[in-house]
């Protein structure tokens, strides 16, 4: 699921997942053996988010750099075990890239780089992957196109004793007298608590959705009304639609992205929100996106003008507005390729979730073709129905359905 491991105190306990991967597994034609490869997308998560602020506290949470623990046990037909590609120990085996998605995070969504997708097509396979000469040093996966280097071990002087007591205080659960003195630190990622086993199933998608309506905004900006409100992501089965440039190159708020702009790469928006606004018909970021952080959109100010000019990690796309938006870009590295042709692989963002029942597509000239919405929670089954003959009890209970599914990513916010 695109939220594993589930929510919950890094610095004491990680869940893990195990597969059953016996069908992927071949020994080969008795004559030459089958190579097989392992490989693993990254995201954020709840572990290495955007370090907002407003009325969440992610900042209580423990976090570190994106970290993967894997291996494969193999068990022979005679009863023998075998464990390889251990992270960790067999270090060797091992490479690592930036891969397509760019950025990524839990609350303010993703940004996907198609070019680098087609450039990376196949380096999950074992006709497509290979033993980088740049892994020895020397490469910048950040600059280089499907350059691999070798991984860095998970590094941290903070221990598990000076992370309960650093929460002790805030939480206001220790005396400041009772603190304990420990060195300064120079490489402060939270402690990584014990692997146990996942004991809830995994964040899936649930239920398809197709749009409502589709409203044409004018300026290639394309309403989406999904009819309810649920937290997931829109799906383009046929892929997004190839860009265009508005007049006058001044995009509709928040779907511009400066940094594309200013290399002439072409790039598509889209952004989530749960309402609309009244007098504009836009759709109303601040009721749902960043948990309301903002300094000013329209009719709205909860904070002074310029609070989140210069803070950490507040994007400068987003018009001082926190939003839920997913970039799809072709950069310049890929300009050979036929840049309609990679939109139309875009299928949807990964590592995040949106709450919205509206979704703005920009900018093009023509709306997306057969965008539906993902609705993801816990794959938890339903256990059972509830019927009356009462039509406002029927809807109170769909609407409480609703919001209780909504809400189920690993843990019930």
């Amino acid at each position: 699921g695109p939220i594993d491991p589930p929510f919950t105190d890094y610095s004491k306990r990680v869940m893990y997942r195990g597969f059953d991967v016996t069908p992927f597994l071949s020994t080969g034609d008795g004559k030459t053996t089958k190579s097989h490869v392992i490989g693993v997308t990254l995201g954020s998560g709840w572990w290495d988010h955007r370090p907002v602020s407003g009325m969440a506290k992610p900042k209580l949470l423990p976090r570190g750099p994106a970290t993967v623990i894997a291996q494969v046990i193999i068990t022979y037909a005679s009863g023998r075990t075998r464990v390889v590609g251990q992270t960790g120990v067999d270090k060797v085996v091992w490479q690592v890239t930036r891969g397509h998605i760019r950025e990524s995070d839990l609350f303010t969504g993703e940004m996907v780089d198609l070019a680098v997708l087609g450039e990376m097509e196949g380096w999950d396979t074992s006709t497509g992957w290979s033993v980088s000469s740049a892994a020895t040093g020397g490469s910048n996966p950040y600059k280089e196109i499907n350059e691999w280097i070798l991984p860095v071990l998970y590094d941290t002087e903070v221990t598990s004793e000076e992370r309960v007591q650093e929460m002790s205080l805030k939480a206001k659960a220790m005396e400041q007298s009772e603190k304990k003195s420990f060195p300064r630190r120079t490489k402060f990622a939270a402690p990584i608590g014990k692997l146990v086993p996942n004991e809830i199933p995994p964040v899936m998608a649930m239920e398809l959705i197709a749009p409502d309506e589709i409203h044409n905004l004018g300026g290639g900006r394309w309403l989406l009304d999904y009819g309810k409100a649920f937290s997931g992501m829109l799906h383009f089965d046929e892929g997004v639609p190839a860009p265009i440039v508005p007049d006058g190159k001044t995009y509709p708020r928040a779907h511009g992205f400066k940094a594309a702009s200013e290399q002439g790469d072409p790039f598509i928006t889209v952004i989530y929100g749960e309402s609309l606004e009244m007098t504009t018909g836009d759709i109303n970021r601040v009721l749902t996106a960043g948990l309301g952080l903002h300094d000013g959109g329209p009719r709205h100010v909860s904070k002074r003008e310029g609070h989140t000019r210069g803070s950490y990690c507040f994007p400068d796309d987003h018009d001082n507005i926190l939003s839920q938006k997913d970039v799809y870009v072709v950069s310049k590295a890929s300009r050979q390729s036929d840049g309609a042709m990679l939109f139309s692989r875009a299928r949807q963002s990964h590592f995040t979730t949106h709450s919205f029942r509206f979704a703005e597509v920009c900018c093009s000239a023509e709306p997306p073709q057969n965008a539906h919405a993902l609705l993801y929670r816990t794959a938890v089954p339903d256990w059972g129905t509830f019927d009356s003959s009462n039509v406002i009890i029927n809807g109170g209970y769909e609407l409480v359905k609703n919001a209780m599914v909504s809400n189920m990513l690993s843990v019930q916010s």
